[in-house]
């Protein structure tokens, strides 16, 4: 029996290190080794193995092909070259635990994907790193993700009709949508409750203007149960002018799961009494993980604002509901207006679980408002019995305000009573150099630390696990980077 190489190469720091741990077969442009491929079915030989992209399309134009790591050599799988077939044959990753795409797969016929992870193993995924994406050419083409079959789509258009006559399908982006020319009102999408795949595939020059009150972004209730991943918006522009909206770019409310997304752009709001997230508006016993926002955040009077999250309120249930943000951040600046409420990550912590994440810009507010360079305020949510949390996380956000306001290190207003640790902020690049001024309200509050820059760029914080967080002069301009989401 002829033995070839599969490797699919990974190529950021957390899936890498992942794959370099348990083994992982790459497909590239290198010469196929340490892999047995037999009526179709490619296996690894060796906890490292590389199949060559041009072996595989020439399998895939003869017949239906699946790279299997189902076993315990290799077991996951990374895409590092390009890959494109044009027949009508089936490709099947199946992983052990987890797919990588750091470069472009084309179904340029009418051929077929089928994504399976954690075949045996758990704790795995599927990831879109830096050019890495999946098109497809025809609509009529099969896409299956762990079992369950997906519809494409190519346009903002098709996709409303879709998600308006079934609200909780399963849909996938079939290609970059450029939504130049159409601007949206209050949301392209009122609600979903299936799934929205973007494939690695991104939303450009999306524009949503709304003067009603309710909810305005991409999405406006994303219900629990419903996820939306691995999507990205370049060049969004929101905003709403009545008072009382709740705006974000890509979901307004969120009571599902957000992963593995992003948003660049700008969200306004020019009313007072409203709340506004550079991603997500209103994170309602809802879950962001692995996101991140680039968005530049203005609020009027009164509002709630937050870099990636206005609002992120938990609650106690029998199975979690917490308000989570996990393992995400904002590199966007975020301000409000008089009596406003800023956060450089999240405005408002009502009860909610911040963790593993950053901020880094700015964080401004008028007279009378509270700001902190990680989160706005931070408070039990007492009416649903749910404590605030934040852990492991921390802000180099410039931080100011108008006459009388309050302004934090990390928290503008800390009402919580307890649960902070391992919270750290730049002492030199905040504009709060009093190592006693981590929470605004609170000296000294417990589980808040200054630090100097070069500490935060010397090595990781306490608290700062090295399975989640990396440190490279090269990324994030030296300070902490999270492995699933490198800033470059």
């Amino acid at each position: 029996m002829a033995k070839t190489s599969v490797v699919l190469f990974g190529g950021l720091v957390l899936i890498a290190s992942a794959a370099a741990a348990h083994g992982e077969v790459k497909v590239s442009t290198k010469p196929t080794q340490n892999m047995t491929c037999s009526g179709g079915v490619c296996t690894p030989t060796a906890s490292k193995a590389v199949l060559n992209v041009g072996d595989l399309a020439n399998m895939l134009a003869a017949g239906d092909v699946t790279v299997n790591t189902a076993g315990k050599l290799a077991q996951n799988i990374q895409i590092d070259d390009a890959l494109s077939w044009t027949s009508t044959h089936r490709l099947t990753l199946d992983a052990y635990r987890s797919i990588t795409f750091n470069k472009g797969v084309s179904v340029a016929g009418t051929g077929a994907l089928t994504i399976k992870t954690n075949d045996g193993g758990s704790g795995g995924d599927f990831r879109f790193f830096g050019r890495g994406h999946v098109h497809f050419w025809d609509l009529k083409s099969s896409l299956i993700i762990n079992g369950q079959s997906y519809v494409l789509t190519k346009s903002l258009k098709n996709l409303r009709f879709l998600v308006r006559h079934n609200v909780d399908g399963f849909y996938a982006l079939a290609k970059d949508i450029d939504a130049h020319g159409h601007q949206y009102s209050p949301s392209v999408i009122p609600a979903i409750g299936g799934v929205l795949e973007g494939l690695g595939n991104t939303i450009s020059h999306f524009s949503v203007s709304s003067n009603v009150y309710g909810n305005v972004a991409f999405v406006g209730n994303l219900v629990p149960l419903g996820t939306i991943r691995d999507i990205g918006l370049v060049d969004a522009a929101v905003q709403a002018t009545a008072a009382q909206a709740c705006i974000g770019s890509l979901v307004a409310e969120n009571g599902g799961t957000v992963v593995h997304t992003y948003a660049e752009g700008a969200v306004s709001l020019k009313a007072p009494n409203s709340i506004g997230g550079g991603l997500v508006c209103f994170n309602e016993f809802g879950t962001v993980s692995e996101s991140f926002s680039a968005v530049t955040i203005a609020g009027a009077s009164n509002s709630t604002i937050g870099g990636l999250i206005g609002l992120n309120k938990g609650a106690f249930c029998p199975d979690t509901c917490d308000g989570i943000v996990e393992q995400s951040y904002s590199s966007g600046s975020a301000s409000g207006g008089d009596g406003s409420m800023v956060g450089g990550l999240v405005g408002r912590n009502l009860g909610g679980l911040v963790s593993n994440s950053y901020a880094t810009a700015t964080a401004g507010g008028g007279n009378n408002a509270v700001i902190g360079g990680l989160t706005g305020s931070n408070e039990n949510n007492k009416t649903d019995d749910s404590l605030a949390g934040i852990a492991n996380s921390y802000s180099t956000e410039i931080v100011s305000g108008g006459s009388a306001a309050v302004l934090g290190g990390v928290i503008g207003q800390d009402i919580a009573g307890s649960g902070v640790s391992d919270a750290y902020w730049d002492l030199d690049t905040s504009g709060i150099s009093n190592p006693h001024q981590g929470a605004g309200n609170v000296p000294d509050d417990p589980g808040i630390t200054g630090l100097s820059d070069s500490q935060l760029k010397f090595a990781l914080p306490q608290g700062f696990l090295k399975s989640i967080w990396g440190q490279d002069p090269m990324i994030n301009a030296g300070y902490p980077y999270l492995l699933s989401s490198p800033a470059q």
